[in-house]
């Protein structure tokens, strides 16, 4: 076989044919950050130029793949906005669109190959393959199979056979020269095809390997771009060497460098959250991930932080996917979370917040029993919240039994005017009319300064007393919200705490 070069890159100015993109996770777990950015690249590319998407799901590792996965991979999907024109729940003209569907199409490729020559069985026995291997390291070679079953006769096979053997089915693979994968991010990558050697690609249980069935997928469903992990590079020049057997043009290569935590170790669980399931169960906004995930190996300018959909999907250019490894940071993707939450529409940030409350004690409260509603107390809030799960936080007192955080009782507790201020707090609400935010303000207000105390001073054990919290939305909207009744008894409360006898 000859070097193989696959010198497709970018689309040109003159290219008319559409491209087509794939995602195809493994369904063994949730959606990864990374894979989530290596989805959204796609997406981006595809759209960006009147492409189209493909959703498979590639579940030939039969003892992890689970149904379950696949349903948390395709709401996480669907959660970020990134729609399918061809795979599970659409279908399509390439389908089936899960692999342990397509196996009649693996075995039909297989056989071929067969036919002609360009594969062969291999009955080496697992003894056999480990004796090789200890051979290849006393002798300081690459650790490849080294062919013993390349040039069976017919009557040895069929002695083999006879004796019981199982055959995996490996691909005839050249051992001179190289093979070159000229990536669109990284360059020309080479690699020394006497370190790759002839590949399996069928299991002799009838399975057949990832890099096959990658490849026979990519092929018949016309991909001709594939952007994934780097960690599937050294994947590429077997990929290659099978679409040259196959007689197929491959698609255009381009390896995303790995996401890292800040320790610059793989992104994993023990930096906290890594699935975007994770980030939706935290409050976390669609908007911002997709925009922080972008960000994670693309730049437009090296200055631009914030992008809408729409404008990733104009700008966006594996031009300028960078080659190096991104840190992921929390702080700045809980900044960017908050950005898109203050510069939300009041009425889609109640949806949003009512939808992330779903199934949860406080989702049935809002607006029952002369509770507020989630949409009378976005006003109050939306400037401090930087995650939907802020909302619960600084809102749950209107809803359930007041519950005293323990700072703020110990604060509560040392302040010497505490009970002077709550009874000065508890005449007016008791008063003033008409009980409303602003006349509140007012009275509050003069009543602070006849005691000689700075306002916040002396709103601070009033804002403990009402909500058990030393934050909460504005005072005097608060107590207008929770009502006249509300407000008095659990100043009352207060104040008998702080005075038992």
């Amino acid at each position: 076989m000859a070097d193989t070069h696959n010198k497709t890159t970018e689309r040109s100015p003159g290219e008319t044919i559409a491209p087509r993109l794939r995602f195809a996770p493994s369904p063994t777990g949730h959606l990864h950050v990374g894979g989530a950015r290596t989805a959204l690249y796609n997406w981006l590319y595809a759209r960006g130029r009147g492409g189209s998407f493909v959703l498979r799901i590639e579940d030939t590792d039969l003892a992890r793949s689970t149904d379950e996965s696949i349903r948390q991979i395709i709401s996480s999907l669907v959660w970020l906005g990134l729609d399918w024109d061809e795979g599970p729940g659409v279908g399509g003209d390439h389908g089936p669109y899960r692999q342990t569907e397509r196996m009649h199409i693996y075995e039909e490729t297989v056989k071929a190959l067969l036919a002609s020559g360009k594969a062969y069985r291999c009955y080496c026995s697992p003894d056999e393959l480990e004796h090789e291997r200890e051979k290849a390291r006393a002798a300081g070679q690459p650790l490849v199979y080294g062919g013993r079953c390349r040039a069976l006769s017919p009557e040895e096979e069929q002695s083999l056979q006879t004796e019981g053997r199982d055959a995996v089915i490996r691909l005839r693979t050249p051992d001179t020269g190289s093979t070159i994968v000229p990536d669109l991010i990284k360059g020309d990558v080479e690699f020394e095809n006497v370190n790759i050697g002839d590949f399996i690609i069928v299991r002799s249980s009838g399975v057949p390997t990832y890099n096959f069935a990658v490849a026979v997928d990519d092929a018949s469903m016309g991909i001709t771009h594939v952007i994934r992990g780097d960690d599937h590079l050294p994947n590429t020049p077997r990929q290659l060497m099978l679409f040259e057997a196959m007689g197929k043009k491959p698609p255009a290569y381009g390896h995303l460098s790995l996401i890292l935590g800040p320790d610059r170790t793989p992104l994993s669980k023990r930096h906290g959250a890594s699935s975007i399931e994770e980030f939706i169960s935290r409050g976390y906004v669609r908007e911002a991930l997709c925009n922080y995930l972008a960000l994670m190996g693309w730049s437009l300018d090296g200055e631009t932080t914030f992008f809408s959909m729409d404008e990733m999907v104009e700008k966006f250019s594996l031009e300028r996917v960078g080659s190096t490894a991104a840190a992921f940071d929390n702080d700045k993707l809980l900044w960017m979370n908050g950005h898109y939450i203050r510069e939300m529409e009041e009425n889609e940030l109640a949806k949003r917040i009512e939808l992330f409350l779903q199934d949860t004690e406080l989702a049935a409260l809002h607006g029952h029993a002369g509770t507020p509603t989630i949409s009378a107390l976005v006003p109050l809030v939306q400037e401090k919240m930087k995650t939907l799960a802020d909302f619960v936080d600084y809102t749950d007192f209107f809803f359930l039994p007041l519950v005293f955080e323990e700072k703020a009782l110990v604060k509560l507790e040392k302040d010497e005017k505490a009970a002077a201020v709550l009874a000065a707090a508890q005449n007016v609400i008791e008063s003033v009319e008409p009980y409303d935010a602003e006349t509140l303000d007012a009275a509050l207000r003069a009543a602070a300064e006849r005691m000689e105390i700075k306002l916040g001073k002396f709103l601070q054990p009033i804002r403990i007393a009402v909500s058990g919290k030393t934050i909460t939305p504005g005072m005097f909207e608060t107590l207008a919200m929770l009502g006249r009744e509300i407000s008095a008894a659990r100043l009352d409360a207060a104040i008998k705490l702080l005075s038992p006898s």
